[in-house]
């Protein structure tokens, strides 16, 4: 149980719903261009219901996700929450298009006891979720800082080789 596994949660075809998927792009472009990402570090990209999240990350040590949401504040606006110990916020559930949410698959997967011994969510605000809408220009700026910030708790939570 030493991986550390980034999951970039989205809808392709609904705008700012992307941006999730967006970092976990611009992230396999940084590992690529150094060679690789870090030894233990796994990426992947989850388009479906929230429930698949927990099958997703079983057996990870530490899991860092990133999806779109929709707290009221400005578009572009990065929210980074440990849910390891609290649950998400109410005003920074996701913006899913599913029934079962990230937030909800989150707290199912705390009450079944099957939550990953770490997981850090960033949540990007969004504004636009149209079908064929793409990202809106705050959300696309947003997606480079949360790239950037997600980068480098991955990489000290595989330098650390098991969350604390």
């Amino acid at each position: 149980m030493s991986t550390t596994l980034v999951i970039g949660v989205g809808n392709a075809l609904r705008g700012d719903d992307a941006a999730g998927l967006e970092v976990a792009r611009r992230l396999a472009d940084r590992g690529l261009a150094a060679g690789g990402l870090p030894a233990g570090v796994e990426l992947a990209t989850h388009e479906g219901d929230g429930l698949g999240l927990l099958e997703l990350w079983e057996g990870a040590a530490a899991v860092v996700l990133i999806d779109s949401v929709r707290a009221g504040n400005p578009p572009g606006t990065l929210h980074r929450i440990d849910a390891s110990s609290h649950p998400v916020p109410l005003p920074l559930r996701g913006a899913s298009t599913h029934a079962l949410g990230v937030a909800e698959a989150i707290e199912l997967a705390r009450a079944m006891g099957t939550m990953p011994p770490k997981l850090i969510v960033y949540g990007v605000e969004g504004s636009r979720y149209e079908i064929g809408a793409a990202l809106s220009p705050p959300v696309a700026a947003a997606v480079e800082l949360a790239a950037t910030e997600v980068y480098r708790e991955t990489l000290a939570l595989a330098a650390a080789g098991s969350p604390a």
